[in-house]
């Protein structure tokens, strides 16, 4: 088994990471940093249940990407992929017991980013689920088209709904950014 060989940061990473610790309320920048720590830990702990330590942890634009041996099973790898989400609830549960303001911001933030990542789409938590739930009934091969299938499906109606909010408020395109990593994502994965 290979072990843990480095650390490296996105080139666009460090615009993101400026506007969190300087244009945004130190609140909201507790529940961003603390939720992203928390949710690559679960998934993180899950792996090492199965003996999978980390090879390299990359801080991306979006957060953070850990990469992981491959999973031995289509169980392993449900199970490695719901933990991050899940440690996220369980996170967004016992935010009552933070102070006041911080509470409900990280509460929202938490909840927020277990949902997103439950989005069935190709490189997101719920695209890994997807696939690790339809590959033992169709292989590897025809569930990975049907992954993609249904990761561009759903990153088309995320897109519009991006595009209608963006356009009706006039200032929130962190969606329509989001929406633009994945599709990049996606099509660099093709080539």
């Amino acid at each position: 088994m290979k072990r843990f060989s480095r650390i490296s940061v996105h080139p666009f990473a460090a615009a993101g990471l400026f506007l969190l610790f300087f244009a945004s309320p130190p609140s909201y920048t507790f529940a961003v940093l603390s939720s992203v720590i928390l949710h690559e830990a679960g998934h993180t702990v899950m792996a090492g249940f199965f003996a999978k330590k980390p090879l390299s942890v990359r801080i991306m634009p979006t957060g953070i990407s850990i990469l992981l041996p491959p999973a031995s099973s289509y169980t392993q790898e449900l199970l490695i992929a719901a933990a991050g989400p899940l440690m996220n609830l369980l996170y967004a549960l016992l935010c009552g017991f933070l102070p006041y303001g911080v509470g409900g911001t990280v509460r929202g933030v938490s909840l927020l980013l277990a949902a997103l990542n439950l989005i069935p789409i190709a490189p997101l938590d719920g695209g890994k689920m997807l696939s690790a739930l339809i590959s033992p009934f169709f292989g590897t091969e025809i569930s990975t088209r049907i992954s993609e299938f249904f990761s561009l499906l759903l990153l088309a109606a995320l897109w519009i709904l991006s595009l209608y909010i963006f356009f009706y408020s006039g200032v929130n395109f962190t969606l329509l950014l989001f929406c633009a990593y994945l599709f990049s994502y996606l099509v660099l994965k093709k080539f």
